[in-house]
């Protein structure tokens, strides 16, 4: 019996030791697999418009990806000059703001426990709340220096990925054919596989042009309102937190919380950051309940346990930009294997309420022919295979 066991035993080991050795290796190369990551995102965010620009003007691929690059440089530098402004504004002035702040409160505690001593072992001690504001604007002071100088760093990170964005999308047209070709060598096989890859391609875009959007449109709306209350570095903040509304659950808190504590910090009003975080809790409301399930459907059919997961394995492999990484490359991995029947058990596993279906119909749905040439997809997989 236990020579029956052995062989199971090892291949349970060796298939344990493959996924530590891949964990180790996508951690230790961080600083490669990140960017790359980053430019795959970005080029399927901008291969529509390359397509829009080839119709619109008399260019060619690379034309329209050089002009999709140079238009995403002049982006990037306007908006790392405005949060470098920020930066330097936010040294000058939340020092100051945190030192009124914290006199304001340590004088109304001091005058509580005058008036009612009886509460002078329920409230903190006005010393304490002194020390504490200390020690924040120290912190505060801190990561805005550091900030600024790291500011160059993530302007040469976003240089060499728009750099590689711009040669993906040059490329797309040759790469494509060349990826299927490099998985399924045979001519049978090789279509099947373009058929499916182009099916995942465009679902794994709607998501990813869906998602940016929405974020983009929270945070447009919630630099408004900011602007609206003559709050301090309203675009900056809104772009916060548009970037802070792709992490599931930890990001709204970050996202609501910064923008509320700044108010308090300038107005001295508790009424006012009250008021900032309501406006950002109804912003948020309203695109998670409402936006978010017309425009994407059940595109983001993943359980909170999946989702949790994978905030924490990508948060702990590569930081805050794997948190903000986590969910577009959980939903891509979740259609790649709702696209794949041999991995359809673990789309299942991700999804609330996906079921694998049935192998026939898919393989049925493979081998019938689009009716339109243009789709490398044909009627039916996308229904049959998974729906976006």
């Amino acid at each position: 019996m236990s020579k029956e066991r052995s062989p199971n035993y090892s291949a349970v080991s060796l298939v344990v030791l493959a996924v530590l050795a891949v964990i180790a290796a996508i951690y230790l190369l961080k600083p490669i697999l990140v960017p790359i990551a980053l430019a795959i995102l970005l080029t399927t965010l901008l291969s529509p418009l390359t397509t829009l620009l080839r119709k619109i003007l008399p260019v060619g691929q690379i034309g329209a990806a050089a002009l999709l690059f140079l238009l995403a440089t002049f982006l990037g530098l306007y908006i790392a000059s405005l949060t470098a402004e920020s930066f330097v504004q936010a040294l000058d002035s939340l020092p100051a703001d945190i030192d009124r702040l914290v006199g304001r409160i340590s004088a109304r505690i001091s005058d509580t426990i005058r008036e009612q001593p009886y509460l002078r072992g329920i409230l903190p001690a006005p010393r304490t709340i002194d020390e504490l504001g200390d020690a924040n604007r120290t912190l505060v002071v801190e990561k805005l220096s550091n900030g600024v100088m790291d500011l160059t760093t993530w302007l040469v990170q976003g240089f060499i990925v728009l750099v590689l964005a711009l040669f993906l999308l040059a490329e797309s047209e040759m790469l494509m054919p060349k990826l299927v070709r490099f998985f399924a060598p045979t001519p049978g096989d090789a279509i099947l596989a373009g058929r499916a890859l182009g099916d995942l391609t465009r679902q794994i875009r709607a998501y990813l042009v869906a998602r940016t959007l929405i974020n983009l449109g929270v945070g447009i709306v919630f630099a408004f309102c900011l602007t609206f209350m003559n709050v301090k570095f309203p675009i900056v903040l809104g772009l916060f937190a548009a970037l802070t509304n792709f992490i599931p659950y930890v990001g709204q808190i970050f996202g609501g919380g910064l923008p509320a504590l700044i108010t308090l910090g300038q107005h001295e009003s508790l009424g006012d950051a009250l008021i900032v975080l309501s406006i950002y809790l109804a912003i948020v409301g309203v695109e998670g309940y409402i936006v978010t399930p017309y425009v994407m459907g059940r595109s983001l059919d993943l359980n909170g346990t999946t989702v949790l997961i994978a905030c924490l394995f990508w948060g702990f492999l590569w930081g805050m930009i794997g948190l903000v990484l986590a969910m577009p490359i959980t939903v891509s991995l979740k259609l790649l294997f709702q696209n794949v029947p041999e991995l359809h058990r673990w789309a299942e596993l991700m999804s609330y309420h996906w079921q694998s279906p049935d192998p026939k119909l898919i393989e049925d749905a493979l081998r019938a022919p689009p009716d339109n040439p243009d789709c490398p997809g044909p009627p039916g997989v996308e229904a049959t295979v998974g729906r976006v």
